[in-house]
């Protein structure tokens, strides 16, 4: 099996390496190809299908997304492109899924498919322990992390960790004001990160975001903005304007958040604007609802099988600060003590 892997992985690092080089010509072919090979190698149904919208999406000449590739061709560093579509693409939702489902056929484990980290009280044993647990989600099939520091110094720490697991993809969730020059720098370097910087206000004027997202352009990250909302500020951050704003700040995506009080029909409407936004008239900028989307990555990786589905996404920010009273535990152990693993059911 893992030679195997290694064989697909560098199959897809070549096809997708050409894609890219050919997209400075043609950009329209060059992703209807990748699509073509994502359904080649999609082993579930859901993923086949996710692939087959993809190629009615791009089938209309008007859709955004050949206008967002180009952007990202032209101002992120290529190579982070391509790690971080691989390892979510291919690493995470592909061949660790497939591992995460044949572990569950053979055991009543039931696990995540995306962990996160909530760097609070940094320490050298914290990310010594951050290592073994990626070490071991690796091993389980879980390849793809999310990192919330809350200091400037953790961040070149954290790109460290994050260059010695070359397979997984990491997400840094930080505020404007951890972005600094030194540590856009040490994002720009590393190409299996992401960056998305949380967004303090209802519009994109405050001085130190527009800084940050300067500074992660310059450096030619990949980067998205994340947002709190609520029935107050829903129609504001949902505005055609709002997203003009966001790409003209280099933004490739954005994440909506909902906070606490926030009704259903609000979540509902922007679920509704998102799905919009990823549609054949959308903008060049993937718009995301955090528990909505998350429920159904999590679903899809894992339906059919007759499996608890698991959404820690949606705990795991909480959960883990109580990790922290055991930190000499073995990722599983951890799972298993803050209940993130669920006993299996049938369908």
């Amino acid at each position: 099996m893992e030679l195997q892997h290694r064989l697909t992985r560098q199959v897809i690092n070549i096809a997708v390496t050409k894609a890219m080089d050919d997209m400075r010509g043609d950009t329209k072919r060059s992703i209807r190809n990748l699509i073509d090979l994502g359904l080649l190698f999609s082993k579930s149904e859901s993923q086949k299908r996710f692939f087959n919208t993809a190629q009615e999406v791009i089938s209309n000449p008007k859709n955004a997304y050949y206008s967002l590739v180009a952007r990202m061709i032209a101002d992120v560093n290529n190579d982070t492109i391509k790690k971080a579509g691989m390892n979510l693409g291919y690493s995470s939702l592909i061949y660790g899924a497939h591992k995460l489902r044949n572990r569950q056929a053979l055991s009543d484990d039931s696990l995540p498919w995306l962990l996160v980290f909530d760097i609070g009280d940094s320490s050298a044993p914290l990310f010594d322990q951050m290592k073994h647990f990626i070490t071991e989600g690796r091993e389980l099939g879980i390849y793809s992390y999310i990192v919330c520091p809350y200091k400037k110094n953790d961040i070149p720490a954290i790109c460290e960790i994050a260059k010695s697991f070359d397979e997984c993809l990491f997400i840094l969730a930080v505020s404007s004001d951890l972005i600094s020059e030194q540590t856009a720098k040490a994002l720009g370097d590393t190409n299996n990160m992401i960056i998305s910087v949380h967004i303090s206000g209802s519009d994109f004027r405050n001085r130190n975001d527009r800084a940050a997202f300067l500074l992660l352009k310059q450096n030619r990250c990949l980067y998205g903005f994340d947002i709190g909302y609520n029935d107050a500020n829903m129609e504001q951050v949902t505005a055609l304007e709002y997203i003009r704003s966001a790409i003209s700040l280099g933004n490739t995506f954005g994440m909506y958040i909902p906070e606490d009080g926030t009704s259903d029909s609000c979540k509902a409407a922007v679920y509704e604007f998102v799905c919009a936004e990823r549609g054949l008239n959308g903008q060049s900028l993937i718009a995301l609802e955090w528990f909505q989307d998350m429920r159904y990555i999590s679903e899809s990786i894992l339906s059919g099988d007759g499996y608890m589905k698991i959404n820690l996404p949606e705990i795991a920010y909480d959960e883990y600060r109580k990790a922290k009273i055991a930190l000499t535990n073995s990722l599983l152990e951890t799972l298993k003590a803050l209940k993130g693993l669920r006993p299996c059911t049938s369908s």
